[in-house]
């Protein structure tokens, strides 16, 4: 299927969307065969136990933190940061913006209690004895000045996941709807169906007596399935308009940010494998 028909206008070949074309759903359909190798990820079923559990989230915890600067570049590209203030150009997308990383770096996640998703999962590393030096270490480096290359060279942590960082500092660099499509694509519409695997593998590993683990999991799932998702599609379908070239950019940006995953998870399932040969 292609999204392309060129009309021509008095003699200028303008691109348009091709006649009853959705092109969100095209989009989807393009990247349904990446989309299902991360869902079909053998790191899934490697969660049987603590050890692995910790393995994994002492490398999951970089994408949640870089998870926050994909959603805080799409804040200030569409809402106004800046003094003096000025009116939002796009009212709608800047609302939708806005109650994300409200959820995102504030939630309520008891009666009265707020925190961040990073600072939840902090936790609950914590609780579950998951080493959390490198993630401490990299936000030091970055409060002391340090670039996000020179703060990631030195921790010990699988390549994949220093790639995976970098690739999304990237992509923060792109054109504000190829931003939203790795958010949404490559992170908010995957989660729920990703994290309901881990849960499954983290019944059988007796991971449920540590709360903050269970509860950042289903708090995240719940959100991004009932809330942050059709949120994402709007503001996409917003940014992206009637325009088929920035649809074609979407799809390449969401396309990558699916295949950058599935190699963090690759790094992370070696990681699991060889601590299980050489423990």
């Amino acid at each position: 299927m292609n999204i392309f028909q060129i009309k021509t206008t008095k003699g200028n070949n303008k691109p348009a969307i091709s006649s009853g074309i959705d092109p969100y759903m095209w989009l989807v359909e393009k990247i349904e065969p990446t989309r299902t190798d991360l869902l079909n990820h053998s790191v899934y079923k490697q969660l049987g136990d603590i050890a692995s559990v910790r393995i994994f989230m002492e490398s999951h915890i970089f994408a949640i933190w870089d998870f926050m600067s994909l959603i805080k570049t799409l804040q200030q590209r569409v809402t106004c940061l800046d003094v003096p203030w000025l009116p939002p150009t796009d009212i709608n997308s800047a609302r939708m913006v806005n109650e994300i990383v409200l959820a995102e770096e504030t939630d309520e996640v008891t009666p009265g209690h707020y925190t961040s998703h990073f600072d939840l999962y902090l936790t609950a590393m914590s609780e579950i004895g998951a080493d959390s030096s490198s993630i401490r270490k990299f936000i030091d480096s970055l409060q002391q000045g340090f670039s996000a290359e020179e703060a990631l060279a030195p921790l010990s942590i699988p390549e994949s996941t220093k790639t995976f960082v970098l690739s999304t500092l990237t992509t923060v660099n792109k054109s504000t709807h190829e931003v939203a499509a790795a958010f949404l694509l490559g992170r908010e519409d995957i989660v729920p169906a990703m994290f309901r695997q881990i849960l499954a593998s983290l019944e059988s590993s007796h991971v449920f007596t540590y709360k903050s683990l269970q509860l950042y999991l289903d708090r995240h799932t719940f959100l991004d399935e009932d809330q942050h998702v059709p949120m994402g599609q709007k503001l996409l379908k917003n940014l992206c308009g009637d325009d088929p070239l920035k649809w074609e950019q979407a799809l390449h940006s969401a396309h990558n940010a699916l295949k950058v995953r599935c190699s963090l998870w690759d790094g992370v399932a070696q990681s699991i494998q060889e601590n299980r040969e050489n423990p």
